[in-house]
């Protein structure tokens, strides 16, 4: 076909593949090649409802499906709310292409990215400030989704169509210089080759296969390590601290600056970092935690609840209760979910209460006091979940559900009545 052929490693001809098809140019030389190729082919039109009529489109796209054999599919997705349209429109098309691929049992997601499209998204990850993960570009491969056309330049595609003789639509957001990869595409990269003279789209893109090699031995290294080393201090390379960090946090690629706050977290010198999307990152027993944000606790959850001993009570979703045997346990629980302290050292009744602001207990086992903020935090308690989190308590702390006992009520040689606490959810 115009001496153009497709092959993609891995993949047989009559593999079954979807085929992202906006009607544009690209994406029908992509899906003649695909057919052409021997592939058993899904032609998926993505309708992202941002233009009044998609019409002519779709019919491009269901008449080029059909020349070439393959099948048509439309999916109309929801665009979500914010910043950048192109983001979010290409998160709800990918999103919309797996889908399909997964109901027609499709091995793999074919786009038609070219090497001019690879040249653009190295600018564009420049002008985002984005580390070598950014500047490699975009993988031949990642996942089901496959680009075969990155070796091929955009008039290549233009040519093959031409030959033939396919009408591809015009989208009209190309013309749009407020789109960053249209004002590159239009104006920045040809005055760039204009002043450089030479063919810039090149140099970008075999700087990102060059980049990317780089990045695989980045990442091999960094998949050696875990978070857990940071915060023991083990000596990382910084380029490799900073991967480490990345691969915990996964996707989306979080910015250079937050890497940089979960470091200073792992190395003590803050307490927590807040992420994009509000999570959160604490250093906790030794460890980096990650805590999503969770919805208040019901209004129940706060107020204080006594508990007469032995007994049993609701504090907001939690059940706590109280027994007391005479003998010594066979087997001592972990004090975490069930604990056992020494019942005279306590009285008759208790209660289940929240923590107090900036209230300190002395763990059990654990030398000096400690915040009980940092001990729900140890515990695995979201920071949103803090507040209302069961403490109980006579005349102070005497159990922080979820962490220990408080060093006071221990059990000792002593110990003649031997109380017993447990928590469990209340679903």
């Amino acid at each position: 076909m115009n001496g153009l052929t497709l092959a993609i490693d891995g993949l047989a001809a009559g593999t079954r593949v979807v085929v992202g098809c906006s009607g544009g140019t690209d994406s029908l030389a992509l899906l003649a090649l695909a057919c052409s190729a021997g592939f058993a082919v899904d032609a998926v039109y993505v309708d992202h409802q941002l233009r009044a009529s998609t019409a002519h489109d779709i019919a491009v796209v269901r008449a080029a499906a059909a020349r070439f054999g393959a099948r048509a599919h439309v999916v109309a997705v929801t665009v979500g709310a914010g910043s950048n349209l192109e983001a979010r429109a290409r998160h709800a098309r990918y999103d919309a292409l797996e889908r399909v691929r997964a109901e027609v049992g499709a091995a793999a997601i074919l786009v038609g990215h070219t090497r001019d499209d690879q040249a653009e998204t190295v600018l564009l990850n420049l002008l985002r400030g984005s580390g070598t993960a950014g500047l490699a570009g975009m993988a031949p491969r990642r996942g089901h989704v496959y680009r075969p056309l990155l070796g091929l330049r955009r008039r290549d595609t233009r040519e093959l169509c031409r030959l033939l003789g396919l009408a591809p639509v015009h989208d009209p957001m190309n013309d749009d210089l407020h789109h960053r990869r249209v004002w590159l595409r239009r104006e920045i990269v040809p005055q760039l080759e204009r002043g450089a003279e030479r063919d810039l789209v090149e140099v970008l893109a075999r700087q990102a296969d060059l980049v990317r090699d780089d990045d695989r031995v980045l990442d091999a290294l960094a998949r050696e390590h875990s978070v857990d080393d940071l915060v023991a201090g083990r000596p990382l390379d910084a380029a490799v601290a900073r991967r480490v960090v990345r691969q915990w946090l996964g996707s989306p690629p979080p910015a250079a600056a937050t890497v940089d706050d979960v470091l200073a977290v792992a190395r003590g010198e803050r307490r927590a970092a807040q992420l994009p999307g509000g999570d959160r990152v604490e250093r906790a027993g030794g460890r980096l935690v990650r805590f999503a944000p969770e919805p208040a606790a019901p209004v129940e959850a706060v107020v204080p609840v006594e508990l007469r001993l032995p007994g049993r009570v609701r504090f907001g979703a939690t059940a706590i209760e109280a027994w007391i045997e005479r003998g010594a346990p066979v087997a001592w629980p972990d004090g975490r979910y069930v604990a056992v302290c020494d019942a005279d050292r306590i009285g008759d009744t208790v209660v289940v209460r929240p923590p107090a602001p900036g209230e300190r207990f002395r763990p059990l086992g654990r030398g000096g006091s400690k915040p009980m903020r940092d001990a729900l935090a140890e515990a695995g308690v979201p920071a949103a979940a803090r507040l209302t989190a069961p403490v109980v308590a006579a005349e102070g702390p005497i159990w922080v559900v979820g962490y220990r006992i408080d060093h006071r009520v221990r059990v000792t040689s002593r110990t003649r009545r031997f109380l017993w606490l447990s928590a469990e959810p209340i679903s």
